[in-house]
């Protein structure tokens, strides 16, 4: 079961699933999908708030485009980790997230930036 946690820094960190690591470890053909939050245009609402540091990361199967694991690091992650996860309870896909129509300016066009 795809059960989130989030440790509360500044910015938090939230996390789902398998890490990269476990990920690689179940032979499966998967794809790491990383970015500097910094470095993600689509997303402006960290850098608003005066705080584009973090990182994002989402790991899929290569094959089936399930999620199979997420560890964001960034404004708002507390938030953006429960879409990942019920995403993954619901058996949706990567592209179901990254495809996505977010209200702009939001956190969730984290998803759309990482391509």
């Amino acid at each position: 079961m795809a059960v989130p946690n989030t440790t509360f820094l500044d910015p938090p960190l939230a996390m789902v699933g398998l890490t990269e690591a476990q990920a690689r470890e179940t032979g499966r053909e998967i794809r790491v999908l990383a970015k500097k939050i910094a470095e993600i245009p689509v997303m402006p609402r960290p850098k608003i708030l005066g705080k584009p540091q973090g990182m994002a990361k989402v790991i899929v199967d290569a094959t089936s485009d399930e999620i199979l694991g997420a560890a964001l690091y960034c404004v708002d992650s507390q938030e953006l980790i429960n879409l990942v996860a019920q995403t993954m309870r619901l058996g949706g896909t990567w592209s179901s997230l990254r495809d996505g129509i977010w209200t702009r300016p939001a956190s969730t066009e984290v998803f759309n930036g990482l391509v």
